[in-house]
């Protein structure tokens, strides 16, 4: 189609039959309770997460992340805190980077410190028969590495925690 232009039909138009307007839901604060009030209407009426209310207005809530693509990954020679290499998609992590697909997975970020635990650096310590015994009942201990923002382990134990997700 080179050189040639698009013709539409005569009565065609290419603006959107519906248009979405957006506002930052107001709040009212009731005892111990938020509610989440419609901003668009004069009387206000709480409104719920994806699901629409009389005026028509639904909230919708959700988790947005930055993903650096592998070019701009290469231009600006990122790497990666958890392998320590460059390469492919990564998000930002604190100050650093991590590849988006999960690379190492044997290491684990956290995003805050966790309750440590001095029973958790005990059972941490103990003979791996009995430490798994008692990790049934607890949770596994584990413990936490300080690492620098280029990703090389500092040597420095934080401390000890029970992890008892999956």
């Amino acid at each position: 189609m080179k050189g040639k232009s698009l013709r539409f039909p005569k009565g065609t138009t290419i603006k959107p039959e519906v248009m979405v307007r957006e506002m930052p839901p107001k709040t009212r604060q009731t005892g111990d309770n938020l509610e989440i009030l419609c901003p668009f209407c004069k009387i206000p009426h709480t409104i719920g997460v994806n699901s629409d209310s009389a005026c028509g207005t639904s909230l919708h809530v959700s988790a947005v992340q930055t993903v650096y693509p592998a070019r701009t990954v290469h231009k600006h020679k990122m790497v990666c805190i958890k392998c320590g290499e460059g390469g492919g998609e990564m998000v930002r992590y604190n100050n650093s980077t991590v590849h988006l697909v999960d690379c190492r997975p044997d290491v684990q970020l956290v995003a805050e410190q966790p309750k440590y635990s001095p029973g958790a650096r005990f059972v941490f310590s103990l003979h791996p028969k009995l430490k798994a015994i008692i990790q049934k009942f607890t949770g596994i201990a584990k413990d936490v590495r300080e690492v620098d923002a280029k990703g090389a382990e500092t040597g420095k134990i934080l401390g000890y925690f029970f992890f008892k997700g999956t």
